[in-house]
């Protein structure tokens, strides 16, 4: 199997984005600005930056059992602070 390479001759590389930088494009989308401007300004595809958007997006919204054990938590809590109420 052969290496693919650029045009300058050198090995083809895939660029590494840190969990920081991913994060502050995805609040800046978020706060208002557009993502082809977003991704133009740091010098990536829309594409990329609407995966991450989206990627965001699964890991902020709660499972079904974490949806389940949020909902037994509360009523734990409200029969808690009824019996300190008490």
């Amino acid at each position: 199997m052969t290496e693919k390479l650029n045009p300058g001759g050198l090995p083809a590389t895939r660029k590494q984005y840190t969990p920081a930088f991913k994060a502050e494009c995805v609040r800046q989308v978020v706060a208002g600005a557009r993502q082809t401007a977003v991704a133009r300004a740091q010098g990536i595809s829309p594409a990329l930056l609407g995966r991450w958007q989206r990627q965001a997006l699964e890991q902020a919204v709660p499972s079904s059992a974490e949806r389940d054990e949020i909902k037994r938590l509360r009523a734990e809590l409200k029969r808690v602070e009824m019996e300190h109420d008490i």
